[in-house]
């Protein structure tokens, strides 16, 4: 009896030490194992109590505002960045994270002026060029995004998604067939780019290939049949090649997939008085109306 009370002692001793050991590294490494199941809320809680035990630990406020932004907390994520840079003001990836955050709560002129500092730090880092062109396609200036898309490619000529951010950008400058090149060297490297193949659609229609706009919205459908604009889009085509009972039901299929989806009811109105449906196509414009003035 006395061997299992000293026995207990020692149990109850040695857990007593390992929690006063834990340290802000110990609570950093489980915040990390916890974001990786995704446990967003577990791993916060560790982050903080690491920041709790050190205020000047860097590591633990970068993973914590990473975490943030996995709970869609971006203003949070954003102060931590703020706090993490007075502590290394010259780290490049801060100024990116803290870019990329401002970016999702359309604080675009502050997001420009982080990817700008980020990419003064360091120069070769291609996803710093791709977000910088991101947010200056946003804000409409396309010369500026494709010149940064230009230097994301130059760093890393691997990557599909660069060249289906630039081939946007030349699209919307009326730039199809260079839009055209870079969707297809995007699908060449990504066969699977679902966005790539509505873009590239979107481009045939402009030079009026409807046989090949077709086809790749047939293809953008076959990997992903919920999106209600890849159905528009193709009811669109089909309509310009004169099929409109096939594009009324892509119209029907869109409206399916999106109540309010005032395009949708908009087109589909021009389509049924084509067919000699004028009470339907009213109504639709009705519908289509009704929901633009709700925005």
């Amino acid at each position: 009896m006395v061997k299992f009370l000293v026995f207990l002692g020692c149990f109850f001793c040695t857990q007593f030490y390992v929690l006063e050991a834990q340290t802000a590294k110990d609570y950093v490494a489980s915040g990390v194992i916890k974001d990786k199941t995704k446990n967003c809320i577990g791993a916060e809680a560790d982050y903080s109590k690491a920041i709790a035990l050190d205020p000047k630990y860097v590591q633990a406020y970068i993973y914590r505002a990473l975490t943030y932004q996995c709970l869609n907390d971006y203003y949070a994520s954003i102060r931590d960045y703020n706090i993490a840079l007075k502590l290394s003001p010259t780290n490049d990836e801060l100024y990116y994270g803290r870019g990329w955050a401002e970016q999702k709560i359309e604080d675009y002129k502050a997001s420009l002026k982080d990817y700008d500092k980020a990419i003064g730090l360091n120069s070769k880092n291609a996803k710093y060029f791709d977000s910088r062109g991101e947010v200056k396609y946003i804000l409409g200036d396309y010369n500026g995004s494709i010149l940064d898309y230009d230097k994301a490619i130059s760093i890393n000529a691997s990557m599909a998604s660069y060249y289906y951010d630039r081939g946007k950008s030349e699209y919307m400058l009326r730039l199809f067939k260079e839009a055209l090149k870079d969707y297809n060297k995007a699908l060449e490297l990504d066969p699977k780019y679902v966005l790539a193949y509505i873009g590239r659609a979107e481009a045939k229609e402009k030079i009026k290939d409807l046989n090949g706009a077709l086809e790749d919205c047939n293809r953008a459908i076959a990997l992903n049949v919920n999106e209600a604009y890849f159905y528009l889009l193709r009811g669109n085509i089909k309509k310009q090649l004169l099929d409109n009972y096939n594009a009324l039901k892509d119209y029907n299929r869109a409206i399916e997939l999106d109540p309010n989806y005032a395009t949708a009811y908009s087109y589909r109105a021009t389509v049924k008085e084509k067919m000699g449906d004028s009470p339907g196509a009213i109504q639709d414009l009705n519908k289509a109306q009704a929901l633009k003035n709700k925005r």
